[in-house]
């Protein structure tokens, strides 16, 4: 008999714990009679409003801006699969995965910027600035998203709508379109959702408050005007925006299981098609390569010696990667005691649970990482300086937005390998630390090389909550690049972003090489 896995409940206790405090928190304070006349008050202001619409209305225009033109990009990969550079144009589009977010408005302002390639001048900062950054980042990810919904059209199908004479319209409206209906619903919601929670980028192209999100909104609260009663009013209205979202997302089907890694799917062989297709392809990869050879360009340029020679840069590099290691490492050991749990019901049968636990894992999605900070400030503020215990907060935070990550790479082979070995380890009396060792270590490495990663890289180059909680001694490499910025020391903040691009790049590649060893083991 197969002992129940039961490791998901304690994670599942310390989730609740996470969570719930800082929640209380927000929801004790704006309890109170006070803070409820204020918030009332300040909800009337044009401030908030404006606020709140345009959280809502940049996010919109940068999912449709993201996802729209990944149509045709996905159906042109899905297609050619033998035109020159695909598989390095799919890697490409996997970069910005990594990239952090304060690199690429670097890299937005060195292109677009006055002094730039393609100059827009003092119009770049605010909406067309946001716009920009956005879709560098989300027109990969959608793209990597619906990729595997052509895929996963039967081959059949194909060579249906080959006999009966199929051209291109109609191959689209019966084949094509009935799997994007399918899929597309999920994408956008999940693209709408990391726009409106978006900070580094509408903190630093904002242009100022007519530009201004929920997200730092929340940020120049407590750090400018010290108003926690507003931080408050705020963290409230973008935990109640995110949980709408995720509730229409959770009443849609799944995403598409797709590694947010650099591999490639196999795919059915699909008819021939114009090779005009692969213009938006190539039109997607020069905006994508653009801001990164731009920054690296500038960063050659500029004062690498002085900057090298910073010992603060190297104290930024220390913290930066101390946060990011051991993220990745509470990241992935929670989200692996998690989805023991979670297989071991899927295999009983015991499905509405399983997924239960795995959604439980995603709660970042609705309680954004700013909220959360808000929270853990004014619980913790009155009892104790918070700016000393800005480590625990911000890997704890992390951690918490990491789970996701890990779930979603490391979730379809954990199910499959359980399904697969239970019975067979449970008939050898394989178990414990034996089990690990010669089992599930050797199948699962590379899985978890890919989740320790990622993590790693999404909490190295992270700036939101050490905005908010960092202090001169605890300067993380993001926010001493944000200090560079807002200092107009352009020169010395290129060559950080290529430190701090080039320090993600390889974290990542060490740690998916490392733990996750060479692919064809």
């Amino acid at each position: 008999m197969i002992p129940r896995a039961r490791s998901a409940y304690p994670v599942l206790a310390l989730l609740a714990l996470a969570v719930g405090a800082p929640l209380a928190g927000l929801l004790g304070l704006g309890a109170d009679t006070e803070a409820g006349a204020s918030s009332w008050a300040f909800w009337r202001s044009a401030y908030i409003r404006n606020a709140f619409w345009f959280s809502v209305y940049q996010a919109g225009l940068s999912t449709l801006l993201a996802v729209l033109p990944a149509i045709p990009i996905a159906r042109a990969f899905a297609y050619h699969r033998d035109f020159p550079l695909r598989e390095q144009l799919l890697r490409l589009f996997g970069v910005p995965l990594v990239v952090p977010s304060i690199v690429v408005v670097l890299g937005v302002v060195s292109v677009y910027g006055s002094d730039g390639w393609l100059p827009l001048g003092r119009s770049l900062y605010g909406l067309n600035g946001i716009l920009i950054a956005h879709v560098f980042f989300n027109l990969p990810l959608a793209v990597r998203l619906l990729l595997p919904l052509w895929e996963s059209i039967p081959q059949h199908h194909w060579q249906l709508g080959e006999q009966l004479g199929f051209g291109d319209w109609h191959r689209f409206r019966h084949l094509e379109w009935p799997a994007l209906r399918e899929g597309l619903p999920g994408v956008l919601l999940l693209v709408f959702m990391l726009c409106l929670t978006s900070f580094a980028v509408v903190l630093t192209l904002g242009g100022g408050p007519r530009s201004t999100t929920l997200e730092v909104a929340i940020y120049q609260s407590l750090r400018f005007d010290f108003a926690p009663l507003r931080a408050v009013v705020l963290a409230l209205l973008q935990l109640g925006l995110c949980a709408l979202v995720a509730a229409f997302t959770l009443r849609l089907q799944r995403l598409p299981d797709v590694e947010p890694g650099l591999a490639t799917h196999a795919a059915p062989v699909l008819p021939r098609a114009s090779r005009w297709w692969l213009l938006p392809v190539a039109l997607a990869g020069v905006y994508v390569a653009l801001p990164l050879a731009s920054l690296l360009l500038d960063a050659a340029r500029g004062p690498v010696a002085a900057v090298l020679a910073n010992p603060a840069l190297w104290r930024a590099v220390f913290f930066s990667l101390a946060i990011g290691l051991s993220a990745a490492a509470l990241a992935t050991l929670a989200g692996y005691a998690l989805l023991r749990t979670s297989s071991d019901l899927a295999r009983r049968g015991q499905a509405r649970r399983a997924r239960g636990i795995e959604t439980a894992a995603s709660i970042i999605y609705v309680v954004p990482p700013l909220v959360l900070g808000t929270g853990l400030f004014v619980l913790l503020s009155p009892h104790v300086d918070v700016f000393n215990w800005v480590f625990p907060i911000v890997i704890g935070i992390n951690t918490l937005m990491g789970l996701p990550f890990v779930i979603r790479t490391l979730g379809p082979a954990m199910r499959q390998h359980r399904a697969r070995h239970d019975l067979l380890c449970a008939s050898l009396g394989l178990a414990g630390w034996h089990r690990w060792r010669c089992v599930d270590w050797p199948l699962l490495r590379r899985a978890f090389g890919l989740s320790a990663a990622l993590v790693a890289a999404l909490a190295l180059g992270d700036l939101g909550v050490i905005a908010l909680f960092g202090t001169p001694q605890t300067t993380t490499l993001p926010l001493l690049l944000y200090q560079q910025l807002g200092a107009y020391r352009v020169g010395e903040a290129a060559v950080t972003a290529a430190v701090l691009l080039s320090l993600c790049l390889l974290l990542f590649w060490l740690l998916e090489r490392g733990l996750g060893g060479r692919r064809d083991a």
